[in-house]
């Protein structure tokens, strides 16, 4: 009697989530739930790094954890600071190791000494960094000491959601309504702190020239006196020497500028005052959008660029947020509220409500007037997102259409329509290779909005079209990972939809994952750090700035992630099979711990379960229960490649990777490897 040969099945992980292949046709790499994890650009699904909040004290991940001994730790309670009678040395103490004396410290100021009392009892041996040998126990020590520095860290002053937030050279900004009106701040030392208004005032009958009242330029109130310093000048309208009008940002030194008075430089009048000096207020109820760019050329002028639909924009240089006006007798009129803005050809582009579009002059992002080159376009609905397409095109996208602006400047502008039938939901614009947005039918890149029109072939995301049909009126918006060449798109429940490209499935075909945070985000920006590294912020209800793509937690709570792949069969859909073993491979910098399940033809009920491998799925596959898990523990080495027992015969096997942990460091599983005997046909129906 000749026994079946085993065969082995290895299977590359890649593709990514797919609700829209038949069972039979869909990849085996590919999966039915892919959780907190994200495809690789090479193959594999790797588990999200996490993120963390930020006030401008030290990063929780920055915290490390030392051992120190001491003779007897009866008297000492951890949640306090210990200090070297003789050294000065200072710590907070968070732990003390069940029936020994030795502590788990960090925040480590000075050097304690040998010998030296420490609250009442003595040090026997000195401070050791990640002084623990065992893996599982310094992971939750070292969380100890990342918590400690978490809990500095505080939430951006004032009441309700943060509006926008936004790394700029060396700090991260943040909007939050305070007492009615929104406040900016920043990063430091000691945590938020605001940035100060300015003040504008407007001013006509200039008799200036240009150049003449620059940033530092003192100013005083002829009738009231009142001194200030000028930070931003702009005119935009009149003529120098004549008739120039615009208006100043000015922080006022000492008492209040009158309407009407002339507004002299060292005694010599340049202009009249048209209207009283007032503080740059923000209103709240807004969602910052922003951009950087450098209008002027210089070293130092690369400005940040802001928006939110309730407020006019802004230019902010790090130290004065200036307001951005429109020339004429009602330079702040109620539409003056763009939603929307980008740099294009050295313009400055805004949406404006009422389906409008204006830009401003070439190199003037302040001056709207026509005579410095700026000018105004209709839409015919409301604009809801920009874009640039490689070469000369501005993407222009509202609800139902697409715009294509070909040309340089208001002398030969020619806006065509790409679309009548695509358009984008609000927030949802990007640019990433090409632009993507989301529209009703899915996400569609521009070119094959261009190239497909109205069909859905024109989308790339059917094979995850279930999840945005549920989650269509529920978008917050987007944001790119340049680093990871991903498209997320956040809904207001806290899940994301992660579209990244996978070179293993061919050109153009994206690959899709899901987040799910433990924080919901009410805001999202990508910007560069001063080093060119990519910072990605959120805020959220309470307050609090986070940024992603550090630590391995979400803010110190677990991240709970899931692989499921397809019901694979082996390239033999209708022959049973005995499965015997499963091996999966890892590429990990640290040691991992995972629970492993599976199920056989379908989780047909008439195949005997095995108890140790039971998943319960729950809402339509979406989240999972748990019960009866394998545990493995994988080695702390680079690539690992363990394998567990399988029992039981089927046609197919689907197997479950999930975890849910607060110190597992993000890993890749690259591969599943299944060891198996066949069998025969199947029989009957």
């Amino acid at each position: 009697m000749n026994l079946p040969e085993k065969k082995v099945d290895v299977v590359g992980l890649r593709g990514g989530i797919d609700l829209a292949s038949t069972f039979i046709n869909i990849e085996p790499g590919a999966a039915l739930d892919l959780l907190n994890f994200e495809p690789e650009l090479e193959g594999g699904y790797r588990r999200i790094a996490g993120y963390e909040r930020l006030d401008g004290r030290p990063a929780p991940s920055s915290g490390r954890y030392y051992t120190m001994e001491v003779d007897d730790a009866l008297g000492l309670t951890p949640g306090s600071v210990i200090t070297g009678a003789t050294s000065g040395a200072t710590a907070w103490l968070f732990a003390i190791r069940d029936n020994t004396n030795i502590l788990g410290i960090t925040d480590l100021a000075g050097t304690f000494e040998l010998g030296e009392t420490v609250a009442g009892t003595t040090v026997t041996a000195l401070p050791i960094l990640d002084g623990l040998e065992e893996v599982e126990d310094a992971d939750q020590w070292q969380l100890a000491a990342e918590n400690y520095y978490r809990s500095q860290i505080g939430a951006v002053p004032g009441d309700g959601p943060v509006l926008g937030a936004i790394w700029y050279k060396a700090n991260a900004y943040a909007f939050r309504a305070d007492g009615g009106a929104v406040k900016l701040y920043k990063t430091s030392a000691t945590g938020w702190v605001e940035v100060p208004p300015m003040a504008t005032l407007f001013f006509d009958s200039g008799v200036m020239t240009e150049g003449e009242i620059t940033p530092g330029t003192t100013i005083t109130g002829a009738t009231s006196s009142a001194e200030g310093v000028v930070k931003r000048f702009i005119k935009n309208a009149g003529s120098y020497g004549n008739d120039a009008a615009g208006y100043m940002v000015v922080d006022v030194t000492s008492g209040d500028f009158d309407d009407g008075e002339n507004l002299q430089v060292e005694g010599v009048t340049k202009a009249v005052a048209d209207g009283e000096a007032t503080t740059v207020t923000l209103a709240p109820g807004g969602k910052l959008q922003f951009i950087l760019h450098n209008f002027y050329g210089g070293s130092a002028t690369r400005y940040l660029y802001g928006c939110d639909g309730v407020n006019p924009a802004f230019e902010f240089d790090g130290e004065t947020l200036t307001p951005i006006y429109f020339p004429g007798a009602e330079p702040n009129p109620d539409w003056n509220k763009p939603k929307y803005l980008i740099a294009h050809k050295s313009h400055l582009f805004l949406s404006l409500p009422g389906g409008n579009m204006a830009h401003s002059g070439i190199g003037e992002p302040l001056a709207f007037s026509a005579l410095m080159g700026a000018a105004q376009f209709g839409l015919g609905d409301e604009c809801t997102g920009f874009a640039q397409r490689a070469g000369d095109m501005l993407a222009i996208y509202t609800r139902s259409m697409v715009y294509g602006l070909y040309g340089s400047s208001a002398e030969d502008w020619n806006l065509q329509i790409i679309s009548e039938t695509f358009g984008a939901k609000d927030y949802t614009v990007q640019k990433i290779g090409t632009v993507y947005a989301l529209d009703d039918k899915g996400i569609a890149p521009l070119e094959r909005v261009d190239a497909f029109g109205d069909f859905e072939s024109a989308t790339v995301s059917r094979f995850v079209k279930p999840i945005l049909d549920v989650h269509q009126d529920r978008v917050l918006g987007t944001v790119v990972v340049k680093d990871r060449n991903q498209y997320r798109l956040f809904f207001n429940d806290g899940t994301a939809l992660v579209m990244g490209d996978d070179q293993y499935i061919g050109e153009g075909v994206p690959a899709f994952s899901t987040l799910k945070l433990a924080h919901i985000p009410t805001c999202l920006s990508s910007s560069p750090d001063g080093k060119g590294n990519e910072v990605i912020l959120f805020g959220d209800d309470d307050g609090f700035v986070y940024r992603m793509e550090t630590g391995y937690n979400f803010d110190g709570e677990p991240i709970e992630y899931a692989y499921r792949s397809p019901f694979m069969n082996q390239k033999s859909p209708h022959i049973r099979k005995s499965y015997r073993r499963l091996f999966i491979d890892l590429e990990t910098d640290r040691s991992v711990r995972l629970d492993l399940a599976y199920e056989l033809s379908y989780s047909d009920y008439m195949i005997p379960s095995n108890p140790s491998s039971e998943v319960q799925i729950i809402g339509g596959g979406g989240y999972y229960d748990i019960d009866n898990w394998d545990e493995i523990y994988w080695d702390a080495v680079t690539f690992a490649s363990r394998g567990v027992p399988l029992s039981g015969t089927g046609r197919n096997i689907s197997v479950l990777v999930y975890g849910n942990s607060a110190t597992t460091r993000p890993f890749t599983i690259q591969t599943l490897e299944v060891h198996y005997l066949p069998r025969r046909l199947k029989r009957g129906q």
